[in-house]
């Protein structure tokens, strides 16, 4: 009788991980995501108010530029629907080409809205401290009234707050903390820290 035997060949000891190794393994895990959780959605709330006092700073930026080449007051203000201005900045903002200076969008007389911004989160809240429309004339200098400074908080308050200063000048710029006792909160146009409600 014939006999047909096979060989498998020996690949050494057999390797893997027991269950003690994997429970540790895991245990480790679990402890890295609860350290790192909640830091994780803080960088996410950082991002969000970073992003949109970005998003005011550019269109800040646009509406200045397009007042000098257009020679005409350009207004930006505070817009839940984006198409007038209702002084909702936490709801969205419009620029607009402000042909008789009224601050207020009348197509009649000829103004144009140039840009929409309608993605504010809720969690957001924005107010504009100093005027209710920021206006800047065919020289990019903020018409009177129109410097101030823009808010951007959260439900963290006053220290995770942002802001963008708006000069006489027509100069936007992100505000920091530069008063004289550093104390994390980043300061209004006069110096003294934002609050946050």
């Amino acid at each position: 009788m014939l006999s047909i035997q096979s060989k498998i060949p020996d690949s050494g000891p057999q390797r893997g991980f027991t269950l003690v190794e994997t429970m540790v393994v895991l245990a480790l895990a679990l402890i890295l995501l609860t350290a790192g959780v909640p830091s994780f959605n803080q960088i996410i709330k950082n991002n969000r108010l970073v992003a949109q006092a970005n998003a005011l700073s550019g269109l800040m930026a646009s509406a200045r530029s397009e007042a000098i080449t257009q020679r005409a007051v350009v207004t930006v203000c505070g817009s839940s629907n984006g198409t007038a201005c209702d002084g909702q900045w936490s709801a969205g903002w419009i620029s607009f080409l402000d042909v008789n200076g009224n601050a207020a969008v009348n197509t009649g007389d000829g103004d144009v809205v140039l840009k929409r911004v309608n993605s504010v989160p809720d969690t957001i809240n924005v107010a504009f401290v100093g005027a209710t429309t920021v206006r800047f004339n065919s020289q990019g200098f903020a018409v009177a009234g129109s410097s101030g400074t823009m808010r951007f908080c959260d439900e963290r308050g006053d220290t995770y707050g942002r802001a963008l200063n708006i000069s006489a000048t027509g100069r936007v710029s992100v505000a920091t903390d530069t008063d004289s006792s550093p104390d994390g909160i980043v300061d209004d146009a006069a110096g003294t820290d934002i609050d946050c409600p």
